[in-house]
């Protein structure tokens, strides 16, 4: 979805903090099992990067940068002419991804797996919204997407997942409350 143009990909790799950082250098896992004198990273926010270049510091790694700010601060600020960003940035709210400038991106979000999809997953065969996308379509059985699915009728009948009594408390439920557009009367 996102990525810096022109950007090394010596040594690159796509992994947790922790499944590459572990307790010593010698861990690391960088081609030949060399260090690198110089490591540039960054995150969405920059909160990840302040706290990874204070790690790498601390085992003995002296050329450690990162990007100020994150992405985000680098979208808001940097004009699309100068900016060497290509693609959307993946953010961890509502809007699923942003474009320079902190506007919303295209990308929407499978409520199954919670990974993004774009345009061409949505007119997928593979995707049914608030059950399945291209990317989780064969990982979930029957069961779940049949679960799925009640979940996804119950959203649309009630507007929330939990049906209209969501957050009252137990003994509250049920008794001729309005929720919403429905008057909700308990009688069977």
């Amino acid at each position: 979805m996102e990525c810096f143009a022109k950007r090394s990909r010596h040594g690159e790799q796509k992994r947790s903090f922790q499944e590459n950082f572990m307790d010593e250098k010698e861990k690391l896992n960088f081609g030949k099992g060399q260090i690198p004198r110089r490591v540039a990273m960054y995150c969405t926010g920059g909160i990840r990067c302040e706290k990874a270049t204070s790690f790498l510091m601390s085992k003995g790694f002296e050329e450690v940068y990162h990007l100020e700010g994150g992405i985000l601060k680098y979208l808001e600020e940097v004009p699309p002419s100068e900016s060497l960003w290509e693609g959307e940035c993946f953010v961890f709210d509502k809007r699923v991804s942003v474009e320079h400038g902190l506007k919303q991106g295209t990308y929407k979000l499978c409520y199954a797996c919670k990974k993004p999809v774009n345009d061409a997953d949505v007119l997928s065969a593979e995707w049914e919204y608030g059950v399945s996308c291209p990317h989780c379509y064969t990982a979930k059985s029957e069961e779940e997407k049949a679960r799925a699915r009640a979940r996804q009728r119950q959203f649309e009948m009630w507007g929330v997942v939990g049906g209209p009594d969501k957050g009252v408390p137990p003994s509250q439920r049920g008794k001729n409350q309005k929720s919403g557009p429905f008057h909700i009367s308990r009688s069977l």
